[in-house]
């Protein structure tokens, strides 16, 4: 083999090496890029988990009104109770039944949308009881009553 051949394999060698750095470079980054959109998908849908849960309970707020208050109902198999300010409740020996409570606000979504949840109850008040729905990507949203008004929080890193 001569020089010539030498330098012209050596310098393929190169160009195969600079193409592979190259194509390794854009798939970090297009991975990089991917897991940056797959983490605001999941914050917009946690978004619209939360706005869906809301929707559910004024649905119900707004059924309570029509009905003329009543202080029991029970929607798809689920026996609820209202707040004295309409809002669907779901209590099981006192405390609140965290997936109840799901199943009614999300409008019959089969599956639930979180990995688990949790009870979690204060020791002072049973208007500070609430459930925290573990929803992924280290957030949690919660569902809990004040002054006999629900809330629902999301983005919480708890």
């Amino acid at each position: 083999m001569s020089l010539r051949d030498r330098e012209l394999q050596h310098a393929k060698r190169l160009q195969n090496i600079s193409w592979a750095i190259v194509t390794l470079v854009l798939i970090s980054v297009l991975l990089y890029e991917w897991n940056q959109v797959h983490k605001n998908a999941k914050l917009v849908q946690l978004d619209l988990t939360r706005n869906n849960l809301y929707q559910g309970a004024v649905n119900l707020r707004q059924n309570w009104e029509l009905n003329n208050k009543p202080q029991h109902d029970k929607v798809a198999g689920i026996p609820f109770s209202y707040t004295s300010l309409g809002w669907p409740i779901v209590y099981k020996n006192g405390d609140l039944d965290c997936p109840k409570i799901w199943s009614l606000l999300s409008n019959g979504i089969e599956k639930p949308e979180y990995n688990a949840f949790s009870y979690r109850k204060s020791d002072d008040s049973v208007a500070y009881n609430s459930c925290l729905y573990d929803i992924g990507i280290n957030k949690k949203l919660a569902i809990f009553y004040i002054n006999d008004r629900i809330h629902i929080a999301s983005n919480l890193s708890l």
